[in-house]
Formats: structure tokens, sequence, C-alpha cells
């Protein structure tokens, strides 16, 4: 029997009991995975939060810091004009030489400093913005990464199988994030693969989805060919998706591009795009985080995740 009042997302099964399977098989395993990374989630949700709060905080010390440049004229004004200040005086208005219009300037004075004691504070406050500006473009650079990186892991547990969790785990411990606490279980070493996900296209043809970070870098880093070709989500955290061969048909970069969308932020979303180029163009900067590399050559398609024809893909789990 069709549900008419359903007009879109249709799916249809030989029986109910194939339905009650799929429904009930789906949502134990949903339900273990929550339960595995309830702490992780917590971690990761308070990470974000104080690094968005850093960031604004960053935000109004770059505004503060922004105003250095008054200070160092306001300095420059008062000492080309000392002869027309006293001891005592709360404020004093010069023409501002640095204005093309030749404008005036009010300048607060301290009445209990000189003249030239008043020029050097306000040369002391420049000083001390214009060093403040490179400190706070470096931390907010800093904060930037970090809240990315806790996005971008945010994304890897949606959709993270029991395997991906434990490797997950493992890269914020290897991070310095959290503790191992775990010390009696045998951790696989550093080279040891990753568990690899491995989709086949309608043409036959090999296509690799990393699902957290530590695949991501063994997908993008180890195991492609130089005319391989890679994709990723365009500014979207998501996964490295690589396709195993350097000739293939519309078809295979299609649904490589609907692998690496559905595996991004922008899963319910559509026309995700997705750049795609070869994996020789793709590299990672020295000492970047796991899981970030750049690229360039790319090109870019716009996609509709289609969950039900991803589920239907052939795939296999290789650990």
């Amino acid at each position: 029997m069709k549900l008419t009042l359903i007009q879109r997302d249709l799916h249809t099964y030989d029986s109910i009991s194939d339905c009650m399977e799929e429904y009930y098989g789906d949502k134990a395993l949903r339900d273990t995975v929550k339960q595995k990374t309830s702490d992780l989630l917590r971690f990761l949700h308070n990470e974000l939060s104080k690094n968005v709060k850093k960031m604004s905080k960053l935000e109004e010390d770059l505004a503060e810091a922004g105003d250095a440049e008054q200070y160092r004229i306001r300095g420059e004004l008062l000492f080309s004009s000392l002869h027309l200040m006293h001891k005592g005086d709360k404020s004093v208005e010069l023409i501002n030489y640095y204005d093309e219009n030749q404008g005036t300037e009010k300048i607060e004075l301290d009445p209990l400093l000189t003249p030239s004691e008043n020029a050097q504070r306000y040369f002391k406050k420049y000083n001390k913005y214009k060093n403040s500006l490179t400190v706070i473009d470096e931390q907010m650079k800093i904060t930037r990464e970090e809240i990315s990186y806790m996005e971008q892991l945010l994304q890897q547990l949606s959709h993270a199988t029991l395997d991906d969790i434990d490797e997950i785990r493992e890269e914020l411990i290897q991070q310095g994030y959290l503790r191992d606490r775990s010390k009696k279980v045998k951790k696989k070493k550093k080279n040891d693969k990753p568990t690899l996900h491995v989709y086949t296209s309608s043409e036959g043809i090999e296509i690799y989805v990393g699902k957290n970070n530590l695949q991501n870098d063994y997908v993008t880093n180890r195991i492609g060919n130089v005319n391989d070709t890679w994709l990723h989500t365009k500014d979207i955290p998501g996964s490295h998706v690589l396709i195993r061969s350097n000739s293939f048909g519309d078809a295979t970069l299609d649904e490589a591009a609907q692998l690496a969308a559905y595996h991004s932020q922008a899963k319910q979303s559509s026309s995700v795009p997705v750049d795609y180029t070869l994996i020789r163009h793709v590299r990672k900067p020295s000492g970047a985080k796991p899981g970030f590399v750049i690229y360039d050559h790319q090109k870019t398609l716009f996609v509709t995740p289609n969950e039900q024809m991803i589920k239907n893909m052939p795939n296999v789990v290789k650990n």
C-alpha cells in the first residue's frame, strides 16, 4: 500500500518485515553510536563555544587596537605644538596637519602631566596597540583554525561508525585535547592503516571516502596516485573522497560528488558545491591539523545528496 500523503523521498520495500528490519537496524546502530559519542560531543561543543566566545573578544580587541594610528597622530600634533599648552590644561584644540582638509582636532590632556609628558603618553598608547595588533591577528588565525577543526570533527561524528569513533578519539588524544585513559588497551601503531570505506561506482570504479581525519589523511596522502581524482565540498567541512582511477565517466564523477556532499555538513542541503581536482594538486601544509589540505586547479560540481542512491551503492569497510 502506498502512503499518498508522502510526496517526495518515497522508498518502497518488498515486505513490511524488510521495512522494519532496515528501520530498526539503522536505529539500533544510531543509538549505539549516540551513546558512545556523548562525551565527545559534549567536549567538542564546549571547545567550539569557548573558541567562538574567544573570537568575539578578539574582534573587540581588534576594533580597539585599530585606533592605534590616531594615538600616533595626536602625539605628533602635541609635540609640534608644545608651546601652546601648559601643565594643568585638560584639552587643547590643534590644526590636524594629517587631515587633507586641515581641520582641527580636540585632544584630551592629563592636567597632572606636562605638555611633553602628554605627548609621550599618546605615543606609548600607539606603541602598545600597534604591538598588540600582531598578537591579535595571530590569535584570531589560531582561533579560526580551532573553530573550523571542531566543526569538522562534529560533522564527522554525525556520520561515524563505531570504528570511526575510536579513530576520532585517538586523534584527539594524539593532538593533546584528551588524555589517554585506556593505557591497557592495545592501540594502533602510528603507521597502521585506519578504517577505509570503499564504494564501487556504477562503472565498477573504486571510490574511497574518509569519514574522519585519520582516514582523510590516509586516503589523500598515502593511497592516491598522481592522476587519481580528489573531491571535497567547497568551503564546507566534509570527507575527502578519492576516485582510484585516471579514466572514468560522468557517472562515476557524479557519484563521487554525491558521496562528498552526503558525507559533509551540507548533507541536508541542495545544490552543494563540490570541488574536484587531480590529487597531485592537493597538499598538506607543514604543521597543519589532521585532515587539513590546500588545493588548486579545481573545478566545481553542484549536486543534491541522494541518500537512497548512496545506500544502494556497493561498499565495503577495510580494516
